[in-house]
């Protein structure tokens, strides 16, 4: 019987305290109610939901119809507005601008011994044309992906607003159009170079002596060297890929892609852009004014015998020993007459 009149007494007890609890918080104004009178269409928690990037529910078909405010752009607003256009455009002139100091102060690259005179056809004209083909897509994708980008910050106040609305139409028209052109030039660029490209052990003896600038004598080098092979996997292959799939992403956005992927992939995009363009300031340095011979290589396709011996010397003595051949243009130019053993007796 106490038991029992002990659980009754907790029971009341337990039950007073709920409803005095209950009419405490009965009692209590109610905050949007409060709101609703002071402040008529101020709904905060409908709003902080927003902002939070909660989903809701709409009667529209798509992908983020539900989304109202996309809290990932803001994070994307961000850095287009702050430290791309900045640290991009200080990449983009400080790069060629080291280079150029670099040339005045140390000059090109010469041969060590004179001309012999005899050229060897270093690339088949197939060879030079493809090359070309990715060289003028990859120019024209910079020059007008970077007017798009940049244009607004530095070019607009140059041109007037109405001016450049033009000019930015045009270049995204060229931009698209030429992008796809640039992918399959890419491609067929990878799959033509792929096989000389392979790293060789003496490859780690021209990297030990940065290309010949160390040890006082020629680093070995096959067909391409090792700054080649790396401009060629890490640079033509490894930035062209992020650019071409990041580039697919976003001019093909029929595949329900999200505004946060197409957010991503437009930053991969710009960022892969400035490190490929960087990068390439030095590539075309040696391919130009930074090397005697090598523009006449890709030119015309042909350069001297000690061209080859002294910045290709493992490709040299596949040539004399007959383990690999000049390239053939044939049926476009007649290769050119004679081994190389022959021509030098």
């Amino acid at each position: 019987m106490n038991i029992s009149a002990s659980v009754r007494s907790f029971l009341l007890l337990l039950l007073f305290l709920t409803v005095c609890v209950a009419a405490a918080a009965w009692a209590q104004p109610n905050p949007e109610a409060i709101r609703e009178q002071t402040q008529p269409g101020n709904n905060q928690p409908f709003w902080l939901d927003v902002e939070r990037g909660r989903v809701g529910v709409t009667n529209a078909q798509n992908i983020d119809a539900g989304v109202l405010i996309n809290t990932g752009g803001e994070i994307w607003r961000r850095l287009h507005e702050g430290p791309f256009p900045f640290y991009g455009a200080i990449w983009l002139l400080g790069v060629p601008a080291a280079i150029l100091a670099f040339w005045l102060v140390v000059g090109p690259i010469k041969l060590r011994e004179p001309a012999s005179g005899r050229m060897i056809r270093r690339f088949a004209a197939w060879e030079r044309g493809l090359h070309w083909a990715v060289t003028i897509t990859f120019i024209l994708l910079a020059l007008t992906g970077f007017m798009l980008f940049f244009g607004k910050y530095y070019v607009e106040a140059l041109l007037t607003y109405p001016v450049y609305s033009w000019v930015a139409k045009i270049a995204v028209s060229l931009h698209n159009l030429t992008a796809p052109l640039f992918a399959v030039a890419s491609i067929s660029l990878f799959l033509a170079f792929v096989k000389r490209n392979l790293w060789r052990a003496y490859d780690w003896k021209w990297l030990r002596r940065a290309g010949g600038m160390l040890g006082g004598e020629e680093a070995p080098a096959g067909f391409f060297n090792a700054g080649e092979k790396l401009w060629f996997w890490l640079g033509v292959s490894g930035l062209g890929l992020v650019m071409i799939v990041s580039g697919a992403v976003l001019l093909l956005p029929v595949y329900n892609q999200t505004r946060d992927v197409l957010a991503v992939a437009d930053i991969v995009h710009l960022a892969g852009a400035l490190a490929f363009v960087g990068i390439s300031f030095g590539h075309m340095y040696l391919g130009t004014i930074g090397m005697r011979g090598a523009w006449r290589a890709m030119r015309d396709g042909l350069v001297d015998e000690t061209w080859a011996k002294e910045h290709h010397g493992e490709w040299h003595k596949d040539l004399k020993a007959g383990r690999v051949r000049e390239a053939a243009d044939a049926p476009l130019i007649a290769p050119t007459s004679g081994a190389l053993d022959a021509r030098s007796r």
